[in-house]
């Protein structure tokens, strides 16, 4: 084992917390954390040289994409032999360093059969699913269509003779696109279809659909195939998928609310959007993990930063100053800090949240539905916006060779890029949440009943008229201001979206629905507001709820929380000062806050990204290794280039090929000059 930099060692010492109280925080808990540890030792590529991740950008896709379905196959036996499941398994398949098949099938396919099948059809799909004795996809997203899941194209035509459905691609912009697992792996997928009856449009639904029989060939009247190459991902095989006129049987419908009798005969469910339960699901997910990806990157940054040593140094003192000693890449790096461990307590809040839901549901209640859907929605936006934004600032204060493939930082940005995008692009989900505040504001200025996570836009003439009367930066932060501040700032644009709207609407040829498509920007904002308003509520309620458990880290976590609300202030100050909630003093006040924020936080700040426990192989960097190492990698990295390896055997890429005719002027020959 080689030996620990000096500098991080110092660095170590001199964390005001004790590493393993912000690590049982992180993992849950003392049996969680035990647990967690567990699993990563389950990992060790000592034991295991399949898992490891060192030279996964010296090969080629296709070996890459053969290499991850061998990782695969080893943690199926590592699941198998240890009977991991569940979140166990989703933590196992995490901690691996890049992502794995296996999580598109366990995170999706099943939980969408799960959640759309009849107990009756579980007993027969769930076996299969969960033996791997079949292996499926999510295919909802077509060619022409993505967030508008209305307009699917795809046809499902119910066949009376044969008790049979009829899955059909009428259009080329019909064509299911980029479903992971869909290219090669997967032998079955949940695609999602338009359902015909007797030539009537019943709307989308689910059905599960067999792709591949014998030796993996797929069936008759299915085209699938590959998207090709993608900006990350790329051990996954994203696909397309063509069907004509491929029957299945009527069963093979999800049937738990929608169905569809022996005689034709449609049932409708109590509430359409229990159907979409899958997408819910994935975005709560890509909240809850959100932190996860970015905490990675920050691990990697931090460690660098304090290994790194530039400039400062003069005739009398030769001696660089270490950068993460610069206020400004302190900036860039403590506020991606900050919105890690917001987001951990977002992602606490709404995993919770979700299993009340759930449990109302399975007994009938659909009455939070709504609210989850809206929420999940907004806040998935959110997370992964904030995160896509930090990663990209991470990359600069690495400075060059933050670029390089070997730093582990660019892995991290490709994987995290489609986040996004994915289950439902920002922007689109952004206008869903913003509608619906629209209606709940309605609802609460005419004296009809608003959703319970909004019930206080009753009062909405009192939070209007509210002004900050804080003096001081523990007045100012305190956490009921917080909240104060950031409610009355999405109500008061709120209204003002609402009054815009009511009076466009009277000259809008569409009147009020129509009106909404010149206030696009104001509903994105009231969307982005109202999200950042349930960030800092459930980070301040989380953080206080923790207070005695976790004493020692509370200071800390204190002081990233009031530095995540100090920045959202100085970025929106001129909408504060606008209506003079804050005044030009409080701003400054806020300034000066920033800056004692970054000082607090510096000598903690190794503490903060050791504690995830990052072991080296999921970090894959040679900036980011735990000894702090960091040049000898970088060196040893770059021999294990293939154009390297090659010329240790004598071999000279490109020589014989090409730079041997140019070297010897050979490609002149036979070339006649022109004279002009």
């Amino acid at each position: 084992m080689s030996l620990v930099n000096p500098d991080l060692l110092k660095e170590r010492s001199g964390v005001s917390f004790p590493n393993e109280e912000l690590t049982l925080f992180i993992f849950g808990g003392p049996e969680e954390t035990k647990k967690k540890r567990w699993l990563i030792s389950l990992l060790d590529v000592n034991k295991n040289p399949v898992l490891k991740n060192e030279d996964k950008h010296f090969i080629p896709r296709d070996k890459y994409y053969i290499r991850s379905l061998e990782k695969m196959k080893k943690l199926f036996q590592i699941k198998k032999q240890h009977d991991i499941d569940g979140e166990d398994w989703n933590f196992l398949l995490l901690s691996t360093g890049e992502p794995m098949l296996p999580i598109l099938h366990d995170v999706l396919f099943i939980p969408t059969l799960e959640g759309q099948m009849s107990h009756e059809q579980l007993e027969k799909w769930i076996p299969l699913a969960k033996d791997y004795a079949i292996f499926g996809c999510y295919a909802q997203t077509e060619l022409g269509h993505g967030s508008n899941v209305r307009r699917l194209e795809t046809t499902a035509t119910y066949i009376h003779e044969t008790d049979e459905f009829e899955i059909h691609s009428p259009t080329l912009t019909s064509t299911k696109w980029w479903p992971g697992g869909l290219a090669r792996t997967s032998t079955h997928a949940v695609i999602f279809a338009r359902l015909i009856i007797d030539g009537k449009d019943y709307g989308v639904h689910s059905f599960v659909v067999q792709l591949r029989g014998e030796n993996h060939k797929p069936l008759p009247g299915i085209d699938v195939g590959d998207i090709g190459p993608k900006f990350g991902f790329n051990n996954i095989d994203n696909g397309f998928l063509r069907f004509t006129h491929v029957r299945i049987p009527r069963d093979q419908m999800c049937m738990k609310f929608s169905k569809v009798s022996r005689d034709g005969k449609y049932s409708t469910p109590s509430h359409a959007k229990v159907v979409y339960g899958t997408l819910v699901t994935a975005r709560i997910y890509l909240v809850e993990r959100s932190s996860f990806a970015l905490a990675k990157a920050l691990c990697i940054a931090i460690r660098y930063s304090l290994v790194r040593k530039q400039g400062n140094d003069t005739t009398n003192n030769h001696n660089e100053s270490i950068v993460l000693d610069y206020q400004f890449l302190q900036y860039r790096l403590f506020n991606s800090l900050s919105i890690v461990y917001t987001l951990l307590f977002v992602g606490k809040w709404m995993k919770d949240l979700n299993e009340i839901n759930e449990k109302k549901i399975s007994e009938g209640d659909v009455s939070l539905m709504a609210d989850i859907h809206s929420i999940s929605s907004g806040l998935k936006a959110l997370c992964t916006d904030l995160v896509m934004e930090s990663l990209n600032d991470i990359i600069l204060a690495c400075g060059g060779h933050g670029y390089l493939r070997s730093s582990g930082i660019p892995s991290i940005v490709d994987d995290y890029a489609q986040s996004p995008i994915v289950e439902g692009d920002n922007t689109i989900l952004q206008l869903q949440t913003g509608r619906y505040l629209i209606k709940a504001f309605e609802n609460a200025k005419n004296g009809r009943p608003t959703p319970a996570t909004l019930f206080y836009l009753k009062d909405y003439s009192r939070i209007l008229s509210e002004r900050s009367s804080a003096t001081t930066w523990e007045e100012l932060t305190d956490p009921n201001e917080q909240i104060k501040a950031l409610t009355h700032y999405h109500t008061r644009i709120l209204a003002k979206l609402i009054s815009n709207l009511e009076e466009s609407s009277k000259n809008h040829p569409q009147g009020y629905e129509g009106a909404k498509s010149d206030y696009m920007i104001d509903i994105i904002n009231v969307s982005r507001a109202y999200c950042y308003t349930i960030t800092i509520t459930s980070a301040n309620e989380g953080l206080e709820s923790i207070k005695t458990t976790y004493s020692n880290i509370y200071p800390i976590l204190r002081v990233l929380i009031n530095l995540f609300f100090s920045n959202y202030i100085i970025k929106y100050s001129g909408e504060f000062l606008l209506d003079n909630y804050f005044n030009s003093n409080h701003i400054k006040i806020f300034e000066l806050g920033i800056k004692n924020c970054l000082k607090t936080i510096r000598p903690d700040a190794i503490g903060l990204v050791d504690s995830w426990e990052f072991s080296d192989n999921m970090l894959n960097s040679a900036l980011g290794r735990y000894d702090g190492n960091v040049y000898e990698a970088l060196y040893n990295w770059a021999k294990l280039d293939p154009s390297n390896l090659a010329q240790e055997k004598g071999e000279y890429i490109g020589y014989n090929e090409v730079l041997k005719d140019i070297y010897s002027k050979e490609y002149l020959k036979g070339i006649n000059r022109s004279k002009l």
